[in-house]
């Protein structure tokens, strides 16, 4: 009788696969429930589930701009039960939070790209700016031109200053505690411009609230296709997106690496998925590989550019 329970135990760890043997993966979120990443990461843990043939849960770990999360992961056995949920703001930590716990490139591995949402600079209406040209020139000439952040060290800071160092610009940075009252102070006239995920912001635009002046990109939205990317205003150099991606602590097994990466594209490419990403406004999905690609070029770009600027937050 022994020998058979352990035979149908082996059976039955061999038919789960390669990630871990414990029951429970967990997508571990470094923000507060509600917010974008918290979003993605409930809308793909359930055909995660169906796909490894084990519960999903996700895991609210926020603090300190997402290093308390990734942290946690960082230490965990690198076994696949235990997973974060990155956005861009993991790469840009790297250059403005120099005593970071554990090495970004180092201690984490990408498992997949779920998708990259596209950045949106917009203006109010009465602002008397309808492009990405006239706003640099109307700074250049000695106007006061402010724009809001969600905080200090945030993509929506990083974004301004990515705009003031390759145009030469001189918008004065005005930090909020979040989007929606840098939104709100905006449409109020307090402040003049901002950056944020174009989701975010095409209602506003829509509704004529407020103007969109360009994307950071070299594609135009699919959201807001009137509106130009910073490339067809003449500033190439203007680049920026947020993406979201899976990552696992650094020596997760071939064969977990594979089988997580796997599950995880086919869950983003169902479409259904496909659907309720795209309404977030995220576009394609990236293998491990291009990930890993990805990733170490945005490394390379954003600590260089982010200590000449002097962006710094204490973790």
């Amino acid at each position: 009788m022994q020998r058979v329970r352990a035979l149908l135990l082996f059976v039955l760890c061999a038919a789960a696969g390669p990630v871990a043997a414990a029951d429970v993966v967990k997508l571990v979120v470094p923000f507060a429930a509600g917010g974008p990443v918290d979003q993605v990461a409930r809308i793909i843990a359930p055909g995660l589930s169906t796909e490894l043939g084990k519960s999903v849960v996700v895991e609210n770990r926020g603090g300190a701009g997402g290093v308390v999360g990734a942290n946690a992961v960082a230490k965990a056995p690198a076994d696949g039960a235990t997973l974060l949920v990155a956005t861009s703001g993991y790469v840009m930590s790297a250059g403005t939070m120099p005593q970071l716990p554990y090495d970004p490139r180092k201690d984490l591995e990408p498992i997949a790209l779920i998708g990259e949402v596209q950045t949106l600079l917009v203006t109010r209406p009465d602002f008397g700016v309808r492009t990405l040209r006239e706003l640099v020139d109307k700074s250049k000439a000695g106007a006061r031109v402010s724009y809001g952040s969600s905080g200090v060290g945030s993509t929506m800071h990083i974004g301004g200053e990515m705009v003031n160092v390759y145009t030469g610009s001189k918008m004065l940075h005005v930090p909020y505690r979040g989007a929606a009252p840098a939104i709100a102070d905006l449409m109020a006239g307090q402040i003049d411009a901002l950056n944020a995920d174009v989701t975010i912001l095409a209602p506003y635009v829509r509704e004529k609230k407020l103007v969109g002046l360009a994307l950071f990109d070299r594609q135009r939205s699919q959201q807001l296709p009137a509106v130009p990317t910073s490339a067809e205003e003449g500033f190439p150099d203007l680049q920026m997106s947020n993406a979201y991606g899976i990552l696992a602590p650094a020596g997760v097994p071939t064969a977990t690496k594979q089988q997580l990466e796997q599950a995880i594209l086919k869950v983003v490419r169902s479409p259904g998925v496909v659907d309720r990403l795209g309404n977030m406004g995220l576009i394609g999905p990236m293998n491990s590989a291009a990930f890993a690609t990805k990733l170490s070029q945005d490394f390379d770009r954003w600590i260089p550019f982010l200590k000449k600027t002097g962006i710094q937050i204490q973790p």
